[in-house]
């Protein structure tokens, strides 16, 4: 039996966010592996909450984030047999750096170097304790997770969308019938989504100069995660209530992830290409996305017009067909089956 620890704040409010979604593709491959499992929630503030979960029929715990290594530390303890594998989401202290600096000056900010070496620390004692980290990200492995120390071995599971497999009755619709509009999914007050939002802000009036009135650009700003929006330009419409994310993407031909900051992964990228659309991303954030994801996205440094004549140049024919999609999710499914060795029931498949 597989536990299937989940934190807390990954809950309904967080519906199309990113840990949301990669929650639920986590949930649909370990359903399509044919594996026995059961979820457990703990309050993240509480980690200890976990720990009478954990029951003698449990053989592998599968646990989000690699925030608690304390808890891994005591359930190896109690539970010799116990097989701990920990899904990583981000490259925790690359990450601290972009979510919290404002300038180049903040490299000399010596608190910033504390908390970065205190999240290296704690995901070094993470891998120390697991048995497995299954990485979303390709380049935050290579780079972060294998030069930490620890003997936990390294795999990448895919983020695939699960969203045509949550909404399977939404198509995405033929490239004539699409309205001619590029999306951005936001973010938040933090230099990643702001970024995001000047940048997007920037690309609609350098498009909107090359091709008058062919494009419309949206921003969605989801009310119950930000009550305040950021200040855009009058090219700029702002979707506060956009109740399913899916069903817009399915619609639009383009979706534009133009921060160039974050580690882990923009999930909302391998969103778009699901839903069939061009997706625009910045050419730092291109260099972290899986190769497969990478060769289907349009590159564009909306400060560089040049990047910007040769996207509204892109832009006019449909993307390639694939099924990107499907190949990440049924990777994902492997790569459970392998890590859990479960000769269990015949698989569902995705």
């Amino acid at each position: 039996m597989i536990l299937h620890a989940i934190p807390s704040f990954i809950d309904a409010d967080e519906y199309g966010a990113g840990n949301w979604k990669a929650l639920e593709a986590n949930r649909h491959a370990l359903r399509g592996a044919g594996l026995p499992s059961r979820e457990a929630r703990f309050d993240w503030k509480n980690p200890t909450t976990l720990i009478p979960q954990v029951t003698s029929d449990i053989r592998h715990l599968l646990i989000e984030y690699s925030w608690w290594p304390d808890i891994l530390t005591h359930l190896k303890r109690e539970h010799s047999h116990l097989g701990v594998h920990v899904r990583t989401h981000n490259a925790e202290a690359y990450q601290h750096f972009h979510r919290a600096r404002k300038g180049m000056r903040d490299y000399a900010d010596l608190r910033m170097w504390c908390r970065f070496l205190q999240l290296a620390r704690r995901d070094a004692r993470c891998r120390k304790e697991a048995d497995t980290l299954l990485g979303i990200s390709e380049w935050d492995d290579a780079h972060y997770w294998r030069w930490l120390p620890g003997k936990a071995l390294i795999r990448h599971l895919p983020y695939y969308s699960p969203w045509p497999y949550l909404r399977s009755e939404v198509k995405p619709q033929p490239w004539n019938l699409r309205e001619a509009a590029i999306v951005s999914m936001g973010g938040n007050f933090d230099p990643s989504g702001m970024a995001n939002v000047k940048n997007f802000d920037m690309l609609a009036m350098k498009l909107s100069r090359i091709q008058d009135k062919k494009w419309s650009f949206l921003l969605t700003w989801w009310s119950q995660w930000n009550k305040k929006v950021p200040k855009v330009s009058a090219h700029v419409g702002v979707i506060r209530d956009c109740q399913e994310p899916w069903d817009l993407l399915c619609r639009i031909r383009a979706l534009a992830v133009l921060t160039p900051l974050g580690f882990g992964l923009k999930t909302t990228v391998l969103d778009g290409l699901a839903a069939g659309c061009h997706v625009i991303v910045h050419p730092k954030i291109a260099e972290r996305l899986p190769r497969q994801a990478r060769q289907l996205c349009l590159l564009c440094d909306p400060s560089r017009d040049d990047d910007v004549i040769k996207l509204a140049d892109s832009l006019s024919d449909p993307p390639k067909s694939h099924d990107l999609n499907q190949q990440l999710c049924e990777m994902a499914v492997t790569i459970f089956r392998s890590t859990f060795k479960s000769d269990h029931r015949e698989a569902m498949g995705c």
